[in-house]
């Protein structure tokens, strides 16, 4: 009979953290949350306040390739670590660690999880579920085994093989940390930097030093974007996990992973949940974009269509958006709220560049005008554009909104299918979100290469039918959201 150890690796886990010098309140508790679906998870014993310390770690007990190369085996490999791009170089320690008897990280080795549900995991129908959710390109397991075969490999590390690599990886994309270098090391490096001034380039703007490293009971902190009471703090010689709010006994112990959009989350971490839902996100490519508005005649209303663009002109336009600086592969839509609206702004101006008449477009590549502001952005042949083309992105899914959320009503529904409808019904609310808000833009058309409000001076507007246009006050609230 199998016998459950996760137990008694908890209780070795907390003995050897006292061994290393973790410094643990006793009003924390680490508890088994199986029963809710999660694993271990950090809970007040008693009341805290704010800013109290939960525990501290030393920075010599945290695993990074600094901490692990001076008892690494083989020793000949010691060189080759330093030098891998770092996730790799811990890819390389944790495999090393996991292979010795004696290892220092051993007891928090064994409690770290065998796998996750991250996506690179997820087989082909599973992903299928997904439909054409662009995190599914995010996922990039080819790129990792090539770089597991460039890198891992020559190694020569018992117990290699690329599955294991992305086992390692995917742990270390769900629990690492990335902290700011120690004082000490700070200051040899300043030291190393003044001693070779000469081969360097100054840079003010330059980012601060980190360390990608596995921090030993920081990363038991499940994670909640509405719950989220704790924070970890690398200002001091400790690490530190401090409290960010009054936490009442028995409540759990959160920290964040920030604004993560569920895609990244079941990316990256391999779980969703309702919490992280006001953080989704949708694509639309500029790809898409463009081919719409050159491939054939957009249809703007029942009585016009907007005549196409030359590959040509469209080319230009595009170069134009690059030497604006607004030119993206693809442009992030989100749920309008505090932080901006759902419609980022250099989204809008594509848009506006693509559909602007030839004499304001040559004014702008000729540097006599500049892009105008977003409430001139937002004309309203943009949003009656954009409307169109969300509303196409949205029928790209295998499944409405609706149709989603009676598949989710199944109790027997697989837990990789539901988490997958989960994600897409997220994408197409956000996707509907930002198509209500396209509509509502009421900016003038005068520098548009049509004019809706003026029948006779639209060379790029082609009748569909023989009746007469109707009053333009009119065709100004058509496609409009009230």
């Amino acid at each position: 009979m199998e016998v459950d150890s996760f137990q008694a690796d908890t209780v070795a886990f907390l003995a050897w953290l006292k061994e290393i010098g973790v410094q643990i309140n006793p009003k924390m508790a680490l508890l088994d949350l199986r029963a809710e679906g999660r694993g271990r998870g950090v809970v007040a014993a008693a009341d805290f306040v704010e800013d109290e310390i939960v525990f501290s770690i030393p920075r010599s007990s945290v695993l990074n390739v600094r901490n692990a190369l001076p008892d690494f085996a083989p020793e000949s490999a010691i060189e080759t670590i330093s030098n891998m791009p770092a996730w790799l170089g811990l890819v390389a320690t944790m495999l090393s660690q996991g292979q010795q008897s004696n290892s220092k990280w051993g007891p928090y080795l064994a409690v770290l999880p065998r796998q996750l549900d991250s996506l690179i995991f997820w087989s082909n129908a599973e992903l299928a579920e997904l439909q054409v959710s662009t995190v599914v390109n995010k996922i990039g397991r080819a790129g990792a085994e090539e770089a597991f075969s460039q890198y891992i490999e020559p190694l020569a590390l018992a117990g290699y093989s690329p599955e294991m690599c992305h086992r390692v990886a995917s742990v270390i994309m769900a629990y690492a940390f990335d902290i700011p270098e120690d004082q000490e090391n700070k200051q040899d490096n300043e030291k190393d930097a003044a001693d070779n001034a000469d081969d360097l380039v100054s840079d003010d703007g330059e980012e601060e030093k980190t360390a990608l490293s596995m921090i030993p009971l920081a990363d038991m902190l499940n994670a909640d974007a509405e719950r989220n009471n704790a924070t970890l703090c690398c200002d001091n010689e400790e690490l530190e996990m401090r409290t960010i709010k009054p936490i009442r006994k028995g409540e759990e112990i959160f920290n964040d992973y920030g604004q993560l959009p569920r895609s990244d989350l079941l990316r990256r971490y391999g779980y969703v949940t309702e919490n992280y839902r006001i953080y989704d996100v949708a694509e639309i490519s500029s790809a898409s974009i463009i081919n719409a508005l050159t491939s054939q005649p957009l249809k703007i209303s029942e009585q016009y269509v907007l005549a196409l663009l030359s590959s040509e002109e469209a080319e230009n336009r595009r170069l134009l958006a690059v030497r604006e600086d607004v030119y993206e592969d693809s442009y992030d839509l989100a749920y309008p709220g505090s932080d901006g609206p759902a419609i980022p702004d250099e989204l809008l101006a594509l848009l506006y560049l693509l559909l602007l008449d030839e004499e304001n477009t040559v004014a702008i590549q000729t540097s006599q005008s500049s892009l105008p502001t977003r409430s001139k952005l937002a004309t309203e042949l943009v949003g009656q554009v954009l409307t169109i083309l969300l509303q196409r992105r949205e029928k790209e899914y295998n499944t409405t909104v609706e149709e989603d959320e009676e598949i989710l009503k199944s109790s027997n529904l697989p837990h990789r299918t539901r988490m997958a409808v989960q994600v897409r019904q997220g994408e197409k609310k956000v996707l509907r979100a930002a198509a209500l808000e396209a509509s509502s833009f009421t900016g003038n058309n005068k520098r548009m290469r049509i004019n809706l409000k003026e029948e006779h001076a639209k060379p790029d507007i082609r009748k569909t039918g023989k009746r007469k246009a109707e009053d333009p006050t009119n065709s100004k609230k058509k496609g409009r959201h009230r």
